[in-house]
């Protein structure tokens, strides 16, 4: 994992969910454009809707993807937002107290 000065190290599943976020978007992108300027005049009847039911599918997909990153993300941040307060404010004194007192 690359960890630069101000980005959040990214993971495996990151990085996957990414890719795949990517070929669907442009997947769908590309059959909104030739739908709609070259093959506009043959999409006709059934064809129209067996051409534009993928694509809305593969639209659909590309949000679910884009939620799991998202996902993801907060849940990244949220540890590390963690481990950096434990790193600033909690002086080894501090932290055994509260393990004593957890513990009673």
């Amino acid at each position: 994992m690359n960890l630069t000065r101000d980005k959040l190290p990214l993971s495996r599943s990151q990085i996957a969910l990414r890719v795949v976020g990517t070929v669907l978007l442009t997947a769908s992108a590309l059959m909104v454009v030739l739908g709609s300027t070259v093959l506009a005049n043959r999409l006709q009847g059934p064809r129209f809707l067996l051409y534009w039911t993928p694509c809305m599918l593969l639209t659909i997909a590309a949000i679910i993807v884009t939620l799991a990153d998202m996902l993801l993300v907060r849940r990244a941040s949220k540890r590390t937002r963690r481990e950096l307060f434990r790193q600033q404010f909690m002086s080894p004194d501090l932290a055994e107290k509260l393990r004593k007192r957890r513990g009673q």
